[in-house]
């Protein structure tokens, strides 16, 4: 499931203090690019600001702040830094394999993975980006020169030009080891079919004329569903070839959506704001049993089939009714909770603001 990647929220609690110094001795060189410098050498790098995590098989792999990738083969216990060429924030990671995946993030970047995560190689970054958001755009105009929706996507490409590598993926979806779509913010949507040698923009697919930011992608049943601002929720039912918008659940911006493992889909976001659908969008229901407005940030089905929700307070809600209802764990945890995952011991290995944070699986079984 890839990780829904809320970079307006995320960047104020990057600000976070930490009281023991993080870096090793190897700091970038004073103006250098981080398109064009490898990730900072982290001295405790599961300490980090950390923004999402994913299995790759029974491997942990977490990315973060300076171009941070880690992963653990021990259920989060250990950590070890990976090998990054960039130190953008990196903010969404998935695998289609135990050893092929993505990472993606800030300044348009994405990485690509074949050992599990230990080393990382550019694929795309946002200059790139915004070159295939101008190809697609003129394509469009040439098939259809009188289309209103393509002088628009024409102009929209132009303005991503002129202000360059400036907009963050956010959200990874690894179908398989050739296909995967990330999407991110002002709209900002790719797709590969080939594994990565070649990308392709696609969000001219998506039914949002205003491009908002793209927080989250997922795959519920035999559809896709793309979470994002002001409550949008795009629905594709043709393997991704297009995007409708559904009838919005809110006006609040939802940072994640996620299979509800009764052919439902959950979407979840700001101010402790959830709905259920069970027909492809056409209706929500409000999911009303959370009991705080701080912002929900992500959402995963645990190893007993549960369903957890995390949000920024550290505070983590279980369904066990396919999120039909909640009940929050006794003991807020000491952190924001940006993303989390259950590792293969059933531990719930939790990212954020500190860094790591290991729970207990039974931490879940007596709730």
């Amino acid at each position: 499931m890839p990780i829904r990647r809320h970079f307006t929220v995320i960047l104020g609690l990057l600000c976070s203090l930490i009281s023991v110094p993080l870096w090793a001795d190897n700091p970038a060189p004073t103006g250098a690019r981080p398109l064009d410098t490898p990730a900072i050498a982290a001295k405790a790098p599961d300490r980090v600001n950390l923004i999402a995590i994913t299995r790759a098989g029974n491997r942990l792999v977490a990315v973060g702040e300076h171009g941070v990738i880690i992963y653990s083969d021990d259920n989060g216990q250990t950590w070890t830094q990976a090998s990054v060429p960039v130190s953008v924030l990196l903010t969404a990671v998935g695998f289609a394999t135990p050893t092929q995946g993505w990472a993606a993030g800030h300044y348009g970047v994405i990485l690509h993975t074949s050992d599990a995560g230990a080393t990382w190689q550019e694929q795309l970054n946002g200059i790139q980006a915004n070159q295939l958001t101008l190809d697609a755009a003129n394509q469009a105009v040439a098939q259809d020169p009188n289309s209103a929706a393509a002088q628009h996507a024409l102009h929209r490409a132009n303005i991503f030009v002129a202000a360059g590598a400036d907009k963050p993926f956010l959200s990874v979806l690894a179908e398989d080891a050739n296909d995967a779509i990330i999407v991110g913010g002002y709209r900002l949507a790719m797709k590969t079919t080939d594994g990565g040698k070649t990308w392709q923009d696609c969000s001219l697919h998506i039914g949002d004329p205003i491009s908002q930011n793209l927080y989250d992608i997922a795959t519920v049943g035999s559809n896709l569903y793309i979470a994002g601002e002001a409550g949008n929720v795009f629905v594709s039912t043709d393997g991704g070839n297009s995007f409708p918008m559904t009838i919005a659940p809110t006006d609040a911006t939802m940072f994640g959506a996620l299979a509800t493992g009764d052919n439902g889909v959950l979407v979840f976001g700001v101010a402790g704001q959830a709905y259920r659908s069970d027909d492809n969008g056409k209706t929500w229901q409000v999911v009303k049993q959370f009991d705080s407005e701080a912002n929900l940030l992500a959402a995963r089905t645990l190893s007993s089939g549960a369903i957890a929700v995390a949000n920024e307070a550290g505070v983590i809600y279980v369904s066990r009714d396919h999120a039909h209802s909640f009940t929050a764990l006794p003991q807020a945890q000491p952190m924001a909770i940006f993303d989390f995952v259950p590792a293969e011991n059933g531990d719930v290995i939790a990212v954020g603001n500190l860094g790591v944070l290991r729970i207990p699986a039974q931490d879940f079984s007596q709730n």
